[in-house]
């Protein structure tokens, strides 16, 4: 067993690496020699644990999906409540939060997204696909109580997302941020905006 331990924070240990080298020169920009002598170990060694680059990377997705998922679930107690301006809060300080804590993981999506990488569908896939439809069945349930107009859930879901993702995208390629100093008054602000053009009179 504490051998199996090791393997596996050996494992998250390669992870990690790999998604600060992958955001800093891309999925095709980075050799796993170059991986191996960041882990102070030998691509022998690396290929013990990962047979391929492509496989790391998948192991890359799975992770950062899994903690998604996570992250997510603290959204679930207001899927059957009514309480808009909880839930669309909630949801845009779960979105910054992710930009600021890991804005290594958000600039090697945008390599994968450049480099138009097959697996970069799969994160997309596993992850987005599913927090977008989290969003838009809270948005659809409240169109059909009539609190909301008569919108398409999904895209009225990507464009609240879209617009508090913004503010974390302008942080992680520009390091400017208009929220650092109050993250609470920039999300108020979103969410009365967005639920002033949603909300039936």
């Amino acid at each position: 067993m504490r051998t199996r331990m090791k393997s596996e924070e050996r494992r998250a240990t390669i992870v990690a690496e790999a998604v600060r080298l992958f955001a800093e020169k891309g999925f095709r920009g980075t050799t796993t020699r170059e991986l191996a002598a960041a882990l102070g170990v030998t691509e022998p060694v690396l290929y013990q644990h990962f047979k391929t680059k492509q496989e790391l990377y998948s192991a890359i997705i799975e992770s950062k999906a899994r903690e998604g998922t996570e992250a997510a679930a603290g959204l679930r107690p207001y899927l059957k409540s009514s309480d808009d301006a909880g839930f669309l809060s909630a949801l845009a300080e779960l979105i910054l939060t992710r930009y600021e804590h890991d804005p290594a993981f958000i600039r090697l999506l945008f390599f994968s997204a450049l480099e138009r990488h097959d697996l970069a569908q799969m994160f997309f896939k596993r992850q987005t696909v599913r927090f977008f439809d989290l969003v838009a069945g809270y948005i659809r349930q409240r169109v059909q109580a009539g609190a909301f107009r008569d919108v398409h859930p999904r895209a009225a879901a990507r464009s609240f997302i879209g617009m508090v993702s913004y503010h974390g995208l302008i942080q992680v390629l520009h390091g400017d941020s208009c929220w650092k100093r109050s993250r609470k008054r920039l999300i108020d602000q979103i969410v009365t905006t967005f639920l002033e053009g949603i909300r039936t009179k």
